[in-house]
């Protein structure tokens, strides 16, 4: 009895340890993604807690397999004596509770917390209260409650299928527990499909993209700088070229065309986004990342080649059970392609078993898994941004994530870690994910079971073994509750990893292409600002105002006199009084003295008469 109670106390010791680990992770991703500017306390605290909550609810599927493997003797194919019904319900029924607690939990996140912070942030108007914000933003969730009703209501009484005509002790017994809380686990089934989406949309493409850019390290800096250098004085000679058309600044009577004025207002706004890209790189160039290149680069070029190595165990074992399932003639669709018989051979559920004795090996190795698959979710995000269809709605990237978008993000990644606890327990490794490491003796005497003389029947336990002795792991059984009550789940989870696997192989060869002809790595800049928008919330526009060479200020007069309200982006920085110019030979003004800024002073005037003034 001493050793069931150290075994059990030893596991959740190791989960508490865990999720320790994986809030302090919670707290870093939430402020390194965070927009610096833009930090909204409601938000940041319901990221880190929603993140916290589902990678301990996947951190808790190793637990539970560890506590399943210990209840039978290896040795004797026999469970152990403290091993008894009444010792094995209440250690599953702790596991149970903490499960459909934390499921419940997620329910809550995904339907109520991050929709209330999420329209918290986005309803906020000026000179309302937290009381004002709050009510708005449950008036928006209402929509998202309604939703969890529906499912929760659909899952109390929908009737599972009997399956009458299929032959399992298993199955007739997960039948029979078929009972109230199934709607809960419909509800997390319908989570874990949602799920499956994300997997299949951003986990694929960014399982594919994370070793070769981890390979490939970053690209090369002075390159880049060499790079933007040259199409910034692209840019300024095109701009030229447009401005000497005009020597006089519009007094011959000769005006800017409205030709002229949009394509000096796009490259103005090329050339900026062009000197903030150059700052950036060399702010790369200079900082403590790229110094350390030469010590970070053989870490960065063992992890990748990690990553390639479980990319290939992860896609391999989901392609020989998605074949297998095909191979099953015990049950097939109508059970919800549940796999009872595996017919080949599965590398990561072999590499699990054989880890499994040697806890807490097995334990770190599906940790790895979970953070390799979160992080390859979140290259995923990165790279493909959080869109709506073709629409794409918020960038994920470095300290500059607004709240909206984190929020969002945190969304995804909630509803991808569902799926995968699916894909883990149905998928990647199925007789490890149902049975963990148990044995049974499959020899039987005149009274019982007794393998001493035949060593070679001490079998690892399967879905059709004698449920008296094989006991399966809680998560399995929540997976098969959903799978049996609801088929047609079973179904949809079956052809989503055919499309995980397609969309895989289809964005890795997209990512070699580009890569052979890009070249293969991470660019210097991956928060490269796109669009006006971007300029606007990093502050570039108030920037020019802090120029200090000459032809930097002419042009920063361009800027000020050619985007629509005249020089209101300059003038409001230095709050110059207004100033007058003739066209020909105006007076000198901040904006810089000489021609150049009197000419641009005058193609902005119809008459030729530039009149400025500040904001």
């Amino acid at each position: 009895m001493l050793e069931g109670v150290l075994h059990i106390l030893g596991a959740w010791g190791a989960f508490g340890i865990t999720v320790a680990m994986l809030l302090g992770f919670s707290v870093f991703f939430t402020l390194y993604y965070s927009d610096r500017r833009d930090r909204e306390p409601f938000a940041m605290i319901t990221t880190i807690l929603a993140l916290t909550l589902c990678l301990s609810t996947v951190a808790l599927f190793p637990v539970d397999i560890f506590l399943v493997s210990r209840i039978m003797d290896p040795a004797t194919g026999l469970r152990r004596s403290w091993a008894t019904d009444d010792a094995i319900e209440q250690m599953q029924s702790a596991v149970r509770i903490v499960y459909y607690v934390a499921y419940g939990l997620i329910a809550s996140f995904v339907f109520f917390w991050i929709p209330l912070s999420y329209f918290y942030f986005e309803e906020v108007e000026e000179g309302q209260n937290v009381r004002q914000r709050l009510l708005a933003s449950f008036k928006y969730t209402i929509f998202f409650i309604l939703i969890a009703c529906t499912l929760l209501i659909t899952g109390l009484f929908m009737k599972p299928n009997k399956h009458e005509d299929v032959d399992l002790d298993w199955l007739r017994r997960m039948l029979a527990n078929l009972d109230g809380t199934g709607a809960l686990a419909f509800v997390a089934g319908a989570m874990a499909l949602t799920g499956m989406g994300v997997l299949v949309f951003y986990t694929a493409p960014g399982l594919s993209l994370l070793p070769l850019h981890l390979l490939g390290g970053l690209k090369s800096v002075p390159a880049k700088i060499i790079q933007t250098h040259a199409e910034l004085a692209a840019n300024r000679e095109r701009q030229n070229a447009i401005l000497n058309r005009y020597p006089d600044g519009g007094a011959s009577g000769r005006q800017i065309s409205e030709r002229d004025r949009h394509a000096i207002r796009e490259l103005t706004r090329e050339e900026l986004i062009l000197e903030n890209r150059s700052q950036m790189v060399q702010r790369v160039r200079d900082g403590w990342f790229n110094r350390c290149q030469c010590i970070i680069r053989p870490f960065e070029i063992m992890l990748g080649i990690a990553g390639t190595s479980l990319t290939a165990l992860l896609i391999a074992s989901m392609a020989i059970t998605t074949i297998d399932n095909l191979k099953d003639e015990v049950c097939g669709a109508p059970c919800g392609y549940i796999l009872t018989h595996p017919n080949l051979p599965n590398p990561l559920n072999l590499l699990f078993l054989k880890l499994s004795p040697f806890f807490p090996l097995d334990y770190i190795l599906m940790l790895m898994i979970i953070l390799y698959m979160f992080w390859a979710t979140t290259k995923g995000i990165i790279s493909i941004g959080i869109r709506f269809l073709w629409v794409n709605l918020y960038r994920f990237r470095k300290a500059a994530t607004p709240p909206q978008g984190l929020l969002a993000a945190t969304m995804l990644l909630m509803l991808s870690l569902a799926g995968l606890c699916y894909s883990l327990t149905m998928t990647v490794a199925p007789d490890y994910s149902m049975f963990g490491s148990q044995k049974y003796c499959n020899h039987t005497v005149t009274v019982g079971r007794d393998c001493s003389d035949y060593p070679a029947l001490i079998v690892p336990c399967h879905v059709g073994a004698p449920p008296e002795l094989c006991t399966p792991t809680v998560t399995s059984s929540i997976a098969l509750k959903v799978i049996l009550g609801t088929p047609a789940l079973g179904i949809a989870f079956y052809y989503m990893q055919w499309l995980f696997l397609l969309i895989f192989v289809a964005a890795l060869g997209f990512n070699l292409i580009q890569g052979c002809r890009k070249g293969f790595g991470v660019e210097p800049l991956q928060d490269d600002p796109e669009d006006e928008d971007d300029i606007e919330a990093r502050g570039l526009l108030s920037a020019i105002g802090g120029m200090s060479a000459d032809g930097s200020r002419r042009r920063a007069g361009r800027r000020g006199l050619l985007v629509p309200g005249g020089g209101a982006s300059y003038g409001s920085i230095h709050a110059q009084p207004s100033f007058h110019g003739n066209g020909a030979g105006g007076s000198s003004s901040a904006l810089g003295t000489g021609p150049g800024a009197n000419a641009t002073q005058g193609l902005n005037s119809p008459k030729g008469a530039g009149v400025t003034s500040p904001r």
